[in-house]
């Protein structure tokens, strides 16, 4: 009897262990997690191992989130067929009479939100980095087509929404690779980006060995960024 005693201590303990180092893994991921800067303005790009529509080959641009505690970012290099004047006759100052809507995301994919550089901000705004500003809703962005402030633009259809710990996953699991935003590239031609981008990233991972951190905007669009 206290040789079956023994071994059954010993298989006990055993499996302590095992449940003790998955429980230390577990502890240690969502420390990481929880850790992880979400303040660095970035892109998402696709991974070539993302095949999923409407994500293969994107390159997302984070933005504010209208509603915490979601993230939410734009796809920015997606052109729609269909023209900004289609549905912003005022759009004169368009650098091109065809300039299209691009498409965002699956989610809200009815409403429009625009991206833009301008010196200083106008007042239904919200400031992503830099010079580069987002506003949504239909009169805003008319309102903005009309700025003289306003250089580059986006008008985008759509968007994309994660919870926080949802896309920690996915860039975890090699869906994304996450690289600093920078203006000139949020108004780049969308044909080349994420090419160029995604070279990037795979020359970053072979560089680190591993995933590069989660670095996200988290912030929230002032209420009278919500128009309708």
């Amino acid at each position: 009897m206290r040789g079956i005693s023994s071994q059954l201590r010993g298989q006990v303990i055993a499996g302590l262990l095992v449940v003790s180092t998955a429980v230390i893994a577990t502890l240690a991921t969502a420390q990481k997690a929880d850790s992880t800067d979400l303040t660095t303005p970035s892109f998402l790009v696709a991974t070539r191992d993302l095949r999923e529509p409407p994500f293969q080959h994107a390159v997302i641009l984070m933005i504010p989130s209208s509603e915490p505690p979601l993230l939410a970012g734009v796809i920015i290099n997606s052109p729609d067929k269909v023209r900004v004047r289609d549905i912003f006759p005022q759009a004169r100052q368009l650098k091109r009479t065809q300039e299209t809507i691009y498409l965002g995301g699956p989610v809200e994919p009815d409403e429009e939100s625009v991206i833009f550089r301008a010196s200083s901000p106008p007042g239904s705004a919200t400031r992503i980095f830099d010079d580069t500003y987002v506003a949504t809703g239909h009169d805003a962005i008319a309102a903005i087509l009309k700025d003289p402030r306003v250089a580059d633009l986006r008008v985008i259809s759509g968007k994309a929404q994660w919870l926080r710990d949802q896309l920690y996953s996915e860039v975890m699991r090699g869906a994304w690779y996450v690289v600093p935003a920078k203006s000139d590239l949020v108004f780049s031609d969308p044909k080349d980006l994420w090419s160029t981008l995604v070279q990037g990233g795979d020359l970053q991972e072979a560089e680190a060995g591993q995933a590069p951190a989660l670095s996200l905007p988290h912030a929230r669009f002032d209420a009278k960024n919500r128009q309708h």
